[in-house]
């Protein structure tokens, strides 16, 4: 592709990037509901604060039975994990040249 293939593509896709965005900036702008909407967004909000106080209702009859935590059998269970060892890796600085000797504090 020569410079001036390259450039004119360049130049339509910025146009059409820009274009597509002016175009659902308004279909954006165009959405707006031309009822009365004060009565609507009364009537969803309230509708929302009534499911909103079901769940709360629902959550607050809802019992966790923790007998399990307390069987002797749960208490018996061990952990086969191992713990990790920490270890170092990489040098200091690993800006310094290799082979050279760097101490971990600067003030040495």
């Amino acid at each position: 592709m020569g410079k001036t293939a390259t450039n004119i593509s360049i130049v339509l896709g910025i146009m059409i990037i820009g274009f597509a965005g002016y175009y659902m900036y308004i279909e954006q702008s165009a959405t707006v509901l031309t009822v009365d909407s004060g009565d609507v967004t009364m009537d969803m909000m309230l509708e929302n604060t009534r499911v909103f106080m079901e769940y709360g209702q629902t959550l607050e009859q809802t019992t966790l039975d923790l007998s399990l935590l307390e069987d002797e059998r749960f208490q018996s269970l061990r952990s086969f994990s191992t713990p990790l060892v920490d270890v170092n890796q990489g040098r200091p600085d690993p800006f310094a040249e290799v082979g050279t000797i760097v101490s971990p504090n600067p003030n040495q």
